[in-house]
């Protein structure tokens, strides 16, 4: 007997769905997809830009108490202007690290999650992305 199967959905924890929704769209370039009308007051489901895996908003009033264990990566061409574009969206800085040769900043969105902004990984996909005005 065989079978499929493929990763889906990321999810991010949140307590206020609207809120989310609009900050990781604004941050993604993400689209807000139609769910069952049952499942809109629990959860919001993105559609990313790059991918067929969607980012899950799934609403909940647990507070966060501990370090997240999973977390996004943003990888950019221009480190500064990309955590103003996110701060300027609602997410605060958390911690600028330096290691291995490497620097990158891990932020925080509105709901405490971190996520955090490298320099480019993926230089040949980067540059298919539109720049952000």
């Amino acid at each position: 007997m065989s079978h499929r199967s493929r990763l889906c959905h990321i999810v991010i924890d949140v307590d206020d769905l609207d809120h989310a929704s609009s900050f990781w769209c604004a941050a993604l370039a993400a689209t807000e997809e139609t769910i069952n009308d049952n499942s809109q007051h629990i959860y919001r489901r993105l559609q990313l830009p790059d991918t067929e895996v969607r980012l899950l908003l799934q609403a909940t009033t647990d507070p966060k108490t501990a370090k997240s264990r999973i977390h996004l990566d943003i990888e950019t061409d221009d480190l500064d202007a990309e955590v103003h574009r996110l701060e300027a969206l609602g997410a605060i800085r958390y911690d600028h690290q330096r290691e291995r040769g490497f620097e990158f900043w891990v932020l925080q969105d509105p709901w405490n999650n971190e996520f955090c902004v490298l320099h480019t990984e993926f230089p040949t996909l980067l540059s298919q992305r539109p720049a952000w005005t």
